[in-house]
């Protein structure tokens, strides 16, 4: 009887941590599943993440009130089923930088939901991508269609725009006084030397929102050559490298 006992106990045990090992390895979120654009909130209080293989940048908005409210990101990864973002910028909580954010999330199709905050993201993109999706420091600007390169263009200030699922934001900041300096973004698009932004934020020139913008777009050496009108008028030809090619 007591050797039946113990072989029941111990194939319960068994059972058990066989069903607790499936439970955590179901919950266990795929990282390339997060790559894209999310939203959620009304429109007066927009918020927008898009998150690129390791970038990630979110916006805080009034679309209708044209307003900004806030903007934060960095890099990112996924453990399990936790979400690890640690923080480069962040405007309205500058002693956040530098330091990393943790927050259990769940992710069914195309719905994502922050366990504690209960914030639920869609997303809004199909995961395709196209040429300039990706995190892309500006590095240089051309005259004559002669680049000259920025002699420090990652740090201390950094200005980067990070791209994907068909939304944009650009940043400005400060890495080491941890300063923000400013930011813009919305919806865009990217096809055969074509690039267009519809701006839904921007800090610098809020008169700018609303405006559609077209630029074209090529590739030298790996670099974006991003050339047009500023949205405040004047000619516009910038250098873009990937935030990765710097790191390295």
């Amino acid at each position: 009887m007591k050797t039946s006992f113990k072989i029941y106990t111990v194939a319960l045990l068994a059972f058990s941590a066989i069903t607790a090992f499936t439970s955590i390895k179901k919950s266990a979120i795929d990282s390339k599943d997060l790559k894209g654009a999310w939203e959620y909130g009304p429109a007066e209080k927009r918020t927008v993440m898009i998150n690129t293989d390791k970038v990630f940048a979110v916006a805080v908005y009034d679309l209708p009130g044209k307003k900004f409210i806030s903007s934060y990101g960095g890099t990112w990864q996924v453990n399990g089923n936790k979400l690890v973002q640690k923080i480069e910028w962040n405007n309205s909580n500058p002693q956040q930088v530098g330091t990393e954010v943790t927050t259990d999330i769940t992710l069914a199709g195309k719905k994502l939901t922050t366990v504690t905050s209960k914030e639920n993201w869609n997303k809004v993109d199909d995961g395709k991508g196209d040429d300039l999706t990706g995190a892309w420091v500006i590095t240089g600007n051309y005259v004559n269609d002669k680049v000259t390169k920025r002699s420090s263009p990652f740090i201390p200030r950094r200005t980067m725009k990070v791209i994907a699922g068909g939304r944009f934001h650009w940043i400005a900041y400060n890495v080491q006084t941890k300063e923000f300096i400013n930011a813009g973004g919305g919806n865009y698009s990217a096809k055969d030397g074509k690039y267009t932004e519809q701006i839904e934020f921007f800090t610098k020139t809020p008169e700018s929102i609303g405006k559609s913008l077209s630029f074209q777009y090529s590739f030298v050496d790996g670099d974006w050559r991003h050339k047009g009108e500023k949205s405040t008028g004047g000619p516009l030809d910038e250098c873009w490298t990937k935030r990765e090619v710097l790191e390295k």
